[in-house]
């Protein structure tokens, strides 16, 4: 395909809109690699894509969202002792975790909430160890409690986007001189995000009642755009290979991967899948099970996980069905050479804005 690379089997489900829009990316203006990812889902730019460029920005390329990540939180205590109605009735309480008080000005609004779409906070328990060296080098235990936090930038982001959005052509960018403003905000908003996330665990872990110390196992970014010794690298919705093991979320209903992305993944522009991946875009979804689940239904998944939201257009959407299989997704990863499994963990608790 040229420009193009996938990865992806033949087992996995990827939409053919997807893949022609990044046909289409892969002849903009100094464009040199663009890689499918085997979460690639549908979009007005996909996600599950990265895309290295010579000297040309694409800010349209990873939207608004900017610094959107995950993190995964460590808390050292005993699984085995958690009531998970009483995290339930805890959290039940709080109106939403939206309702911040902005305690640092400086970064704009919305610090530590979480945000709509396919954002969460989610507790989990460790499924199975699989690589158990690289575990303990992480300085992980089994028995701890995990909380894996999904988020962006949030309006700070999105007014970094807006102020450049329409005032260049898609298909040629802007050159770096041009994008100047636009990179130095776009680095302000991945650092919102990244102590956003680490707000949102703080207080999540306030919220259930549990005063503990918490440790970040990993935190990576995986909408950026990045100066690279082979050119700008533009990822929406790829995890970057150099920040050492990572995680890689399922549906909410369905195990989480940690891995470690392996020294071979130039062929795909050093990026990792970033989760599942969606199968239906949003209102399709909802149409597709407002007939055959009720909103009781959706707040307990097929592995027995709870799922707090008081949206019930957002249950709906965000419903593991819409979802690809996260475990075709990580054995394309394995199978391509780009990381090995430290680890899987279990969903307890999800928790979503409401």
């Amino acid at each position: 395909m040229g420009k193009l690379t996938m990865i992806a089997s033949q087992k996995n489900w990827i939409d053919l809109r997807s893949v022609e829009t990044l046909k289409q990316i892969s002849q903009y203006n100094g464009v040199k690699k663009v890689v499918g990812l085997p979460d690639l889902s549908v979009g007005v730019v996909p996600n599950g894509m990265a895309v290295l460029t010579k000297e040309r920005i694409f800010p349209h390329l990873i939207g608004g969202d900017i610094g959107c990540g995950m993190s995964l939180f460590e808390v050292p205590m005993k699984t085995k002792k958690i009531k998970v109605e009483k995290f339930v009735k805890h959290l039940s309480k709080i109106e939403s975790l939206d309702e911040v008080e902005v305690a640092l000005p400086k970064m704009g609004y919305h610090l530590g909430s979480i945000g709509k779409g396919n954002h969460f906070a989610e507790l989990h328990r460790v499924e199975k160890i699989h690589d158990k060296e690289a575990f303990q080098a992480l300085k992980m235990q089994k028995e701890s409690l995990y909380l894996l936090i999904h988020s962006g930038s949030r309006a700070f982001g999105q007014i970094t986007f807006d102020k450049v959005a329409g005032k260049y052509d898609p298909s040629e960018g802007l050159s770096v001189q041009e994008a100047q403003e636009y990179l130095d905000a776009h680095d302000q908003a991945v650092a919102y995000a990244k102590s956003s996330r680490k707000e949102i665990a703080v207080r999540l872990l306030k919220a259930i009642k549990i005063e503990r110390a918490m440790h970040t196992v990993s935190d990576t970014a995986h909408n950026t755009i990045l100066h690279t010794e082979e050119g700008w690298m533009h990822r929406k919705g790829a995890t970057p290979t150099d920040r050492g093991a990572v995680i890689i979320a399922g549906s909410r209903g369905s195990l989480s991967y940690l891995v470690m992305p392996t020294d071979t993944t130039a062929f795909s522009n050093h990026s990792l899948a970033h989760g599942a991946g969606r199968k239906w875009e949003r209102g399709s979804a909802e149409a597709k099970l407002r007939n055959r689940y009720t909103k009781t239904d959706l707040t307990r998944t097929a592995i027995g996980s709870r799922v707090l939201c008081g949206d019930s257009k957002l249950l709906y959407e965000e419903a593991p069905q819409a979802y690809k299989n996260i475990d075709i997704v990580i054995d394309d990863l394995v199978k391509a050479g780009l990381a090995t499994i430290i680890a899987t963990f279990r969903p307890i608790l999800t928790y979503k804005e409401s």
